[in-house]
């Protein structure tokens, strides 16, 4: 897949301006800078985390952004994506990458966003979540084409056919989350 940044911005107050890329795995990698710019972190969040977001999502409640790195740090921040992310890993940078998330998710016409700047929250939309996503990556890098298909990317074809291959030969059972269509791990 390819290794190009789409560049997008957080939507707080003091917007914050990002880089973004998808794997051929389905894992997010974020690209921000901290110190005024000068020291650049790429962070990454995996498939399987993400897919984990997916399913606290899933309850189709209002949940809020809730990441201050402060209250994180203290314990005392409330239920919510931030917080969520800093169970997955106990990292106040890792929690406080929801909003880079968010941006995207919101972006992607994943998650719709109460359209405040303080007391964000986000609710999950309808649709499939990755292929929203991956098309959004898509369309962020070629801006004057948005009609770009997702079968100008072949390793996530292959993956996704690979995957619904597999998916085809096994009984149903319960409900099967959505990214192990998509991603291998």
């Amino acid at each position: 897949m390819s290794a190009s940044w789409s560049r997008s911005h957080t939507l707080g107050i003091k917007q914050k301006a990002f880089s973004w890329r998808i794997d051929g795995r389905g894992n997010i990698f974020i690209k921000r800078k901290f110190r005024r710019g000068r020291f650049p972190r790429i962070d990454k969040i995996s498939c399987s985390h993400l897919e984990k977001l997916y399913r606290f999502m899933e309850d189709l409640e209002w949940k809020d952004l809730a990441n201050d790195a402060a209250k994180m740090y203290m314990g005392t921040e409330k239920d919510g994506v931030g917080k969520f992310m800093y169970k997955l890993r106990p990292k106040v940078t890792y929690a406080q990458l929801s909003s880079q998330l968010a941006a995207i998710f919101y972006h992607a016409e994943v998650w719709k966003w109460n359209e405040r700047k303080r007391g964000m929250k986000f609710l999950l939309l309808s649709g499939d979540w990755q292929e929203k996503t991956m098309q959004y990556y898509i369309n962020s890098l070629s801006p004057e084409n948005e009609s770009i298909s997702l079968d100008r990317f072949p390793e996530y074809t292959k993956i996704k056919t690979e995957r619904q291959a597999e998916l085809d030969e096994m009984p149903p059972k319960g409900k099967q989350t959505k990214l192990s269509i998509f991603f291998d791990y």
